[in-house]
């Protein structure tokens, strides 16, 4: 409609992957051919490029002679990684296709190739025989690294370079360009550049999608879509799961956010539904931190962008955290990123209700939740001190030893070299390194709820808060014992407590932050209790296969013997009391539903609780599919509920 009325149609992307090839030597050896012959020379070669399209999922712009471009990222949003390493593997089946490739007459013919990524627009432009074009200094540079590039080779930009170390379901052995002692190439407009070969691919290893076999891992492919011990069932399970990606940061966020609190990770839409596919986990997750910390930017500049190498420096540093979880069946990948889900829907109903809102805070809280169990050994604290294992060693005994690893972990990895944009972009000053590390300790460490002494200090500070004492107990503050390791953690030198006295002083502002921090934390920590059935009984399941895996290992008691009443006491003393409490969070509707569904989740499970144990331990001991025991559990509590409101 818009060409009809001589309307330019154009689009704008954030960063698509563009290849660029062209045949060597193609005007000598076109001097050397008639017309005819040149064109089905082509024409047999870019016929089957034109499958590779096809089968990658990628975008072709055009052939213009003897070049040959294609897109990935538009115009089909997918995610950047997602982006590059579909035009990453359609460029190695494309190197690998022309090796093999004679023209009828035998010739042999060779081509060089050339990626780069970045933004570009995109639209159809003029009304004589319009087409699809794209235009920005992208597409000029993934030109200019292919006319760099050479014979057989598929030269990639730095930014391609760093997207392709993230993709999904492909892992990329790219090698540095190095000429004698020149590293990288000379690029027309764009100076020196370090640029790398990409030499071939193997399935990644960390995807939830790949076989796990170690001989598979080795094996070098050159188009491995995904790994081929794959079932049928399982192409499309993956198909599907890829095109669930074809969302941009900000929609996920809104899917995200829109969902109800009760049902967060069962709504209908795929987009938002459970999972435990580890790199979708991650995506969403770096969907949540990117708009906060967009927030975060925006509120010290208003018309900040965030630069693509903190996009990318996010999405590792996502990736490297999902990797310090391991096979832990409850504190996993998937229950710190229903705890970060929880968190930012919590956030959002503050925000909704005019509550106090401070962007650098609330990403602080939304990074402590996706953090708060990194490196979990499926072991309780107390265990860990009863084996003597080495984490216990590594801290004094005052100090939680999971929830200490875990903060270790997480600032151990932000603060490498490799992340020094992400960084930089989150705690520019140290006013910033202050409020954020506060925040992180505060929020983590308080999750160590099997401690009572920690436990009753936080109701204690939450008392003193309600009360408006002018001057707090210097005793209440949380961190006493952690300044040290804070100050580490974020690189601050202890001069920093002269520079800014009044930061680490206890006062009733603080302090009220300070039970603020630990109480959102807590509630999306434990956020399944107080939402719908389903979430509770699934993140129930998985709690009673974890410990029941510590006691086959002869570290604890047999849970089957306490969980009805320990579910029971733990919902009725420390869940609704703790809804109770953050009623003076959030507007009064929510707040009333948190205590509701607390309270529907206490008379259900006293209903049915020795029933759904029964259940539990006998899906244990068989060895069943988890989905199927959840679904008989989740039937208990629906059908419960159906005939309630039939009567």
């Amino acid at each position: 409609m818009k060409l009809q009325r001589g309307q330019t149609v154009l689009e704008k992307f954030n960063l698509v992957t563009i290849f660029f090839s062209d045949i060597v030597g193609f005007t000598n050896m076109a001097g050397n051919m008639t017309p005819i012959q040149v064109m089905k020379m082509l024409n047999e070669l870019y016929t089957e490029l034109d499958k590779l399209v096809e089968k990658h999922h990628v975008y072709k712009v055009e052939t213009i002679g003897d070049a040959y471009m294609v897109v990935g990222g538009a115009p089909n949003r997918v995610p950047a990684p997602l982006a590059a390493e579909r035009v990453a593997l359609f460029a190695l089946e494309a190197v690998n296709f022309v090796r093999k490739f004679r023209t009828k007459d035998g010739n042999q013919i060779f081509i060089r190739a050339g990626l780069a990524s970045g933004p570009t627009v995109g639209g159809v432009v003029g009304f004589s025989m319009p087409r699809y074009c794209f235009f920005g200094d992208t597409v000029n540079f993934a030109s200019r690294m292919e006319s760099t590039s050479k014979k057989m080779k598929i030269q990639v930009a730095e930014i391609t370079y760093r997207l392709l170390q993230d993709a999904p379901t492909a892992s990329f052995v790219m090698t540095k360009r190095v000429e004698g002692d020149i590293v990288g190439v000379q690029v027309k407009g764009k100076g020196h550049q370090t640029t790398y070969w990409v030499e071939r691919a193997g399935p990644r290893a960390w995807d939830s999608f790949v076989n796990d076999n170690p001989e598979d891992a080795k094996r070098d492919i050159e188009t491995p879509t995904i790994s081929s011990k794959l079932s049928k069932e399982n192409y499309k399970e993956v198909d599907a799961a890829l095109e669930e990606r074809n969302y941009t940061s900000e929609e996920i966020y809104d899917a995200m956010t829109s969902q109800h609190w009760e049902s967060l990770g069962h709504a209908s839409s795929s987009l938002v539904a459970a999972t435990d596919d580890s790199y979708s986990l991650g995506f969403r997750a770096c969907a949540l931190l990117e708009h906060h910390l967009l927030r975060v930017l925006q509120e010290r500049d208003p018309n900040a962008e965030m630069s693509l190498s903190v996009k990318i420096q996010l999405n590792q540093f996502v990736q490297e955290v999902s990797e310090t979880y391991g096979n832990a069946m409850f504190h996993n990948w998937s229950h710190a990123n229903h705890v970060t889900t929880s968190m930012n829907k919590l956030l959002s109903i503050i925000q909704e209700g005019g509550g106090e809102d401070i962007p650098l805070n609330s990403f602080s809280l939304v990074f402590a939740a996706l953090v708060h169990d990194a490196g979990h050994t499926g072991m309780s604290n107390k265990i860990l001190k009863d084996i003597d294992h080495p984490l216990s060693k590594k801290f004094e005994d005052d100090i939680p030893i999971a929830e200490k690893n875990s903060i270790d972990i997480a600032l151990n990895i932000l603060f490498r070299d490799n992340f020094a944009s992400l960084r930089n972009a989150i705690i520019p000053g140290q006013l910033d390194k202050i409020e954020f590390a506060r925040t992180l300790f505060q929020s983590i460490l308080i999750t160590d709820i099997a401690n009572p002494d920690r436990v009753k200090l936080g109701i204690e500070r939450y008392k003193a808060c309600q009360d408006n004492q002018k001057d707090p107990d210097a005793g209440l503050c949380p961190l006493a014992s952690h300044i040290s390791d804070l100050f580490n953690g974020v690189g601050l030198e202890e001069s920093v407590k002269d520079e800014h006295p009044d930061e680490f002083v206890v006062t009733s502002s603080g302090l009220k932050r300070c039970v603020r921090n630990e109480h959102l934390m807590l509630l999306a920590d434990v956020g399944h209790l107080l939402q719908s059935w389903e979430n509770f009984i699934k993140w129930n399941f998985r709690l009673f296969k974890e410990i029941h895996d510590c006691h086959r290992k002869k570290l604890c008691e047999n849970p089957r013997e306490t969980w009805v009443q320990g579910q029971i006491a733990f919902l009725d003393k420390y869940i609704i009391p703790l809804a109770e409490r953050c009623r003076t969070l959030f507007p009064d509707e929510f707040a009333e539903a948190l205590i509701t569904n607390a309270m529907s989740n206490l008379k259900l499970w006293t209903i049915f609780g020795v029933h759904a144990t029964n259940m539990m331990a006998l899906g244990v001991r068989n060895d069943e599919r988890e989905d199927a025991v959840l679904m008989e559990l989740y039937g208990l509590g629906s059908d419960y509920l159906a005939r309630k409101e039939k009567k």
